[in-house]
C-alpha cells in the first residue's frame, strides 16, 4: 500500500495543486471586481507565477525522491 502511494503521490499532487490554482484564481477575480483598488494586475501575474514555480518546484522534487527498488 505504501509502494502504490509514493508512486501515485504525483497525481494526486498534480490534481490538489490544480484545484488550488483555480480557487486561488476564482478569488483574485472576486477581490479585483469588488475592489478595485486592492489588487493590480501585475501584483496578481507576480503571483501567478509564485504559484506556479511553487507547483513546478513540488513535482520536480517529488520526481528526484529515488524510486524503492525492491
Amino acid at each position: 500500500m505504501v509502494r502504490f502511494i509514493s508512486r501515485n503521490i504525483v497525481l494526486l499532487l498534480a490534481t490538489v495543486m490544480t484545484a488550488l490554482a483555480i480557487v486561488m484564481y476564482n478569488l483574485f477575480l472576486l477581490v479585483v471586481r469588488h475592489h478595485h483598488t486592492l489588487l493590480h494586475d501585475i501584483r496578481r501575474g507576480f503571483l501567478v507565477l509564485v504559484l506556479f514555480g511553487i507547483f513546478y518546484g513540488v513535482l520536480r522534487y517529488i520526481q528526484a525522491i529515488p524510486d524503492d527498488a525492491d
